[in-house]
């Protein structure tokens, strides 16, 4: 289950996985974010060390640049 950020001026939702090079864990990883029908920004963080992607949306982002305000 992914977790959603909530302040006084956004929402954001987060889903957390080791790695998701393996295609079918790609898909199970994006589908929590995916079934989350509003504008809100969704984001994938992983500790992969690939390219920022984004699927229709939901932004992929390497976990520890992300820790370091670098994504």
């Amino acid at each position: 289950m992914g977790l959603q950020s909530q302040n006084f001026s956004n929402t954001e939702y987060y889903q957390v996985a080791a790695t998701v090079r393996d295609e079918s864990t790609l898909r199970r990883e994006l589908s929590s974010l995916q079934a989350v029908k509003d504008q809100y920004p969704k984001y994938l963080l992983t500790l992969d060390d690939d390219p920022t992607a984004d699927y229709d949306g939901i932004k992929r982002i390497n976990a520890l640049q992300w820790l370091l305000g670098n994504s």
